[in-house]
């Protein structure tokens, strides 16, 4: 016992000096730490993430559940991407609007949702903020969580 005890300075320290960065070298973090929400579902750089588009499935005054859409932005071109960032709230605002619009006018409680219409009204929504053509919605969740 008093062996191990005696040793473990030692092993702390050798810890250390393994874990420590490289003398001058800049702490460098991984992207998701910088931004949690620049999570990729795919490894193409043409890939705009807009995660988190959340509506409530309400029909008359109550609530029957919640709606919860993943999707990005396919951009091919590297000028219209950096208008995408540029642009994004105006483009979340618009997913968003079509998400929630979708949750509580055309979807059925109960039903699969149909990500075929989803899709097609975001694209529409992103349309009208980036032009028609320059950048593709690709759906990578669509869940419902029901009361």
């Amino acid at each position: 016992m008093r062996r191990m005890l005696a040793s473990l300075p030692a092993a702390l320290a050798a810890a250390m000096l393994v874990a420590a960065p490289a003398a001058g070298a800049p702490p460098t973090a991984p992207k998701e730490e910088i931004d949690p929400q620049a999570k990729r579902i795919t490894g193409s750089e043409h890939y705009v993430p807009t995660f988190g588009l959340r509506a409530s499935i309400t029909r008359g005054f109550k609530i029957h559940g919640s709606l919860t859409v993943d999707a990005g932005l396919d951009v091919p071109d590297a000028k219209i991407r950096r208008k995408a960032e540029a642009l994004k709230p105006r483009i979340m605002s618009s997913m968003h609007e079509a998400v929630l619009n979708y949750a509580s006018l055309s979807y059925v409680i109960g039903d699969r949702p149909d990500a075929d219409m989803l899709r097609m009204r975001l694209q529409k929504a992103v349309d009208g903020v980036m032009g028609k053509g320059n950048a593709t919605v690709a759906l990578a969740s669509v869940l419902v969580f029901r009361d």
